[in-house]
Order: structure tokens, then C-alpha cells, then sequence
């Protein structure tokens, strides 16, 4: 199978999947953005994509909405099946440089980001138990976000026990 169809291949999600404890966000947003410029850059499908003022459906509580913005947005639980964040990571990093010194997809990426005025956004979720070791972002998928200027953002809480509640670990690094 071809680096393009693994990434673009989904499956629908199984109830051990529902309660994914680990998974990536990549979103693209500004008002200027045609999300079509960045699937034509990105070799998968986006989770969600729409231009600012374009209708779509946001869900069935929610029906129809306007968008306030443009926006391209994917997110992993539904294309890696792994609790592991690691994972998921790589995927994304595979996404931005699908070969080793190849630059010229996130070249072509922040050409869009500058010219449309737009930002590049990755929220990391991660669910552990206590004991478990916190994840960090590793330094290949900050160095390549760095290149977009990117936002990585943490959203990361450690299960407790006997109903205590879950611990919250939020970061958030804007200057990547």
C-alpha cells in the first residue's frame, strides 16, 4: 500500500475505540483559508473542512452551521488505532514530510498559511493512569511544526481513583 492510501485510510470507529485515550489534532483556520488548498498539498481526506461563511453540518445536536471561519482540520482517533501518542505523532510527522528532507509540502503549506493569513494549530490529548509517564511532544514534530509557525497545545489528565476526579496537564507552545 502506497504512503498516500496508508494515510488516507479509515475505519469507523468500534466501541473500544470510542474511549480513545490518545490522539492528534492538525487544524488550519483563518478567514482568507480555501481548505481545497491544503487537501491539494495534504494526501488525506480532513476531518472537517469548510470556508468562512460555507454552511455545513457540525453534528446532529448541533445540525447546520456557518462558518465563522475558513478552516481544514484532521484528527487521528479515527485514522491510528493506537492508545500509544507516540503513534500519533508519527503520523502527523509522516504527513507534513512524508520523505526524510522532503520540505517541500510544508514549503507549499506555509505559502498558503502566509498568503491567506492563516495559522496552523496541533492539540495533542492524552489520558493516563496514575503512574503512567506524561508524554512529551518530541523535538521531530516540533522542529517540523516549527516550519508553520504552528501552535502545539496539550491537553493531557491522568485517571484517579475512587472517583476522585481526573488531574489536568495543560500546556500550551506558542512560539514552536
Amino acid at each position: 500500500m502506497s504512503k498516500t492510501n496508508r494515510l488516507a485510510t479509515s475505519t469507523m470507529k468500534t466501541e473500544a475505540e470510542a474511549d480513545r485515550r490518545a490522539f492528534v489534532t492538525l487544524r488550519f483556520a483563518g478567514d482568507d483559508l480555501d481548505p481545497g488548498e491544503i487537501s491539494a498539498v495534504l494526501p488525506i481526506a480532513p476531518t472537517r473542512a469548510h470556508r468562512k461563511g460555507e454552511e455545513f453540518f457540525a453534528g446532529p445536536h448541533a445540525g447546520k452551521l456557518r462558518g465563522r471561519t475558513g478552516i481544514w482540520f484532521l484528527a487521528t482517533d479515527r485514522l491510528v488505532p493506537s492508545d500509544h501518542l507516540d503513534d500519533h505523532f508519527g503520523f502527523v510527522e509522516q504527513l507534513l514530510y512524508p520523505e526524510a528532507g522532503e520540505d517541500s509540502g510544508i514549503r507549499k503549506l506555509r505559502e498558503i498559511l502566509e498568503r491567506t493569513h492563516s495559522h496552523a494549530h496541533v492539540t495533542c490529548f492524552w489520558r493516563g493512569e496514575r503512574g503512567e509517564p506524561v508524554p512529551e511532544v518530541p523535538m521531530s514534530l516540533k522542529s517540523a511544526l516549527k516550519s508553520l509557525n504552528a501552535d502545539i497545545e496539550t491537553d493531557f489528565s491522568i485517571s484517579s481513583n475512587r472517583g476522585e476526579g481526573d488531574r489536568k496537564i495543560h500546556g500550551h507552545d506558542s512560539s514552536i
